[in-house]
């Protein structure tokens, strides 16, 4: 079944400085979004957990200076996918921390939980920062 609410054709982006006081406004506003075009209770949950992690991401890793960055969000629907860009201006970190004994370090899993939430994660690297691409199915 296709995504058929307009609100979902059209391209939506926002752009905000990158604090950590905008990361809950930029999920809900994800969900937002995707509750429009239709989704689940469940898949919105989803969508906005994988999303929260891309912009947490973004605000902590991708912002080489603070505050005076900006992270950008784009939703749109494309076919039967909804489709979310985070967008942010430094480099992604590849390498999951590791740890020994009593000092495992637990951070590093957000990439995982994207991938285990979204149908397809594309992590695009520039010289002008990184963009994750999340994509879910409409089903």
């Amino acid at each position: 079944m296709p995504v058929t609410d307009k609100k979902c054709s059209v391209n939506n982006e926002y752009a905000f400085a990158s604090e950590t006081k905008f990361l809950q406004q930029a999920r809900n506003l994800v969900a937002e979004i995707a509750t429009d075009c239709g989704f689940s209770e469940q898949i919105v949950f989803d969508i906005k957990l994988a999303a929260g992690e891309a912009i947490a991401n973004a605000i902590e890793h991708g912002s080489p200076n603070g505050k005076s960055n900006s992270i950008k969000i784009t939703c749109y629907c494309e076919n039967d996918d909804f489709i979310v860009i985070v967008r942010d201006e430094g480099r992604f970190k590849k390498k999951l921390p590791v740890g020994t004994g009593d000092n495992v370090n637990f951070r590093g899993r957000g990439v995982l939980i994207m991938l285990a939430l979204m149908d397809k994660v594309i992590i695009d690297e520039t010289k002008s920062g990184t963009s994750v691409h999340l994509s879910k199915r409409y089903r």
